[in-house]
Formats: structure tokens, C-alpha cells, sequence
């Protein structure tokens, strides 16, 4: 049997954010929610399973308070589930995330064929976790992918695209996919899902068993850091232009522009 891995992240509600006086996201009164593009990525796994039969294992790096994610994932019909939790994971960034994930699949899911991402993190929008993770891995990647067209025990089709046109593309495995956002329609789960996500024992795994140095991961193990997090301000400024003539309208359109530029 094929072995997918779907790596998933949970993350802040950005939908219904609460703020700190410091202009801080405050994530305990924050509701933490699976990464939506994430749950593209886990459509896209068990549209696979129906397909071929594929044994599709969801791994999370978070606090404890994520196997809520694991818990959903289940009740959608993934086959396991793991959370790989440790103090010292806190404060990654993608780089030292990359290193954690790609631990995992070394030395726990060293026979995984197809590894799927969301393309990116509602919290982030950096798109680097799954390329980066390819790469510690050495194994192909392919981002933006729109669907999975043929999967064997040796390669896989996809559909992705490019900033000017759609392609379809073969890579041989195993190999890394950054799955977009809207392109699979999750399926809500049916009662017997969640029964089984309520009983499900998942596994744990700590830096130490996935052979990680402490100065890899963490703040330690981190180049880069999110030195504020900030509101933005709503705001909008209007300027009529009163002329019937469409020249005249064009050019006070053309000189708002110009000044606006220079400021």
C-alpha cells in the first residue's frame, strides 16, 4: 500500500481575531482553527484513497491543544494520526519547522511515497514549510498544484500553474505537493467519523525521538523572527471628477493618480 503523508497546521481564526494592547494577536482568547488550505491538501489525499487505496497519515507540529486538528482530520477518514509536541518547538520558523517535519519523516514515515502541504498558512502566507521540507529531504517538489491526475507506486500527474499559464507535470517519487486553496471541496464528515475521531489514540513524538539537535529548532534554531504584528487601518478617500467630456475624465483620473504617486 502507497504511505501519503499530509502535514496540517493549526492556526489562529483570522476571521475573528482578538488583539492584545500591544497590537499583538492574542491567542488564548483567539479560536484556533485547522489551516483551511490544509484541509485542500487532505481532500486531495482522500480523493487518492478512494482512488488507489492509499494509507493517508495527518502530522501536526503544535502544543497539545492540536490534536484538536488531528481529532477533525480523523472524523474527515485519514487512516492515523500524530502530533509531534515539545517545548523546544516553540518559537520555529519556517526554517527551523522545515527540520522538525523533515525529522519526522526520516525517522518515523521513512517509507512515505507522496507528501502533501497546503500551499500556504493563513498565519504566515510564506509558502516556504513544504519546499523547504523537500528540499532537507531531497526529494522533488511541485507547489500551486491544482489536482492530482495519476498516482502509482512510481510517479504522479498533476495540473499546477505558473504565473502564466497551467501545466500538467509528471515527477517521480516520492515526491512533495503544495496543494492551492479552492480547488478540493472538503467534505463535511458523517457521524461514524466522528465517532472514531473521539476514540482515536494518537501518537506523540518529541525532539528527541525524531533525532533532532535542540539548536536546530525552536528560537534557537530560528534565522528569522516576527518582530510586530500590527492592525492595519480601514480607510477611503474619494475624488469626484465632474465633466461630462470622456478625454477630460480620463486625464483628471490620470493626474489623481500622478499625485497620489508623489506622495
Amino acid at each position: 500500500m502507497l504511505n501519503v503523508v499530509v502535514f496540517i497546521k493549526q492556526v489562529p481564526d483570522t476571521n475573528d481575531v482578538e488583539w492584545t494592547e500591544n497590537n499583538n494577536i492574542d491567542r488564548v482568547k483567539t479560536e484556533s482553527i485547522m489551516n483551511p488550505v490544509d484541509k485542500q491538501a487532505i481532500e486531495a489525499a482522500l480523493k487518492l484513497k478512494e482512488q488507489y487505496g492509499v494509507h493517508i497519515t495527518v502530522v501536526t507540529m503544535g502544543p497539545n491543544k492540536a490534536v484538536e486538528i488531528l481529532k477533525e482530520a480523523i472524523a474527515m477518514g485519514v487512516d492515523d494520526a500524530v502530533l509531534l509536541c515539545d517545548s523546544k518547538f516553540a518559537g520555529s520558523d519556517t526554517c527551523a519547522t522545515s527540520k522538525v517535519l523533515a525529522g519526522a519523516i526520516k525517522n518515523k514515515f521513512p517509507d512515505t511515497k507522496l507528501i502533501l502541504f497546503g500551499q500556504s498558512a493563513i498565519d504566515g502566507e510564506t509558502s516556504q514549510t513544504g519546499p523547504s521540507t523537500a528540499v532537507r529531504l531531497n526529494m522533488p517538489f511541485i507547489c500551486h498544484v491544482n489536482e492530482i491526475i495519476e498516482l502509482n507506486d512510481y510517479e504522479v500527474i498533476v495540473n499546477t500553474e505558473t504565473d502564466n499559464e497551467k501545466v500538467s507535470c509528471k515527477m517521480n517519487l516520492p515526491a512533495v505537493l503544495c496543494v492551492n486553496n479552492y480547488v478540493y471541496k472538503p467534505e463535511i464528515p458523517k457521524i461514524a467519523g466522528y465517532i472514531k475521531a473521539h476514540d482515536y489514540n494518537y501518537r506523540t513524538y518529541n525532539i528527541y525521538q525524531l533525532e533532532i539537535p535542540e539548536t536546530e529548532t525552536g528560537i534557537k534554531g530560528s534565522p528569522t523572527y516576527v518582530s510586530k504584528v500590527y492592525k492595519t487601518e480601514e480607510g477611503r478617500h474619494c475624488q469626484i471628477v465632474d465633466t461630462n467630456e470622456e478625454k477630460e475624465y480620463a486625464f483628471g483620473i490620470i493626474k489623481q493618480i500622478k499625485k497620489t504617486l508623489e506622495q
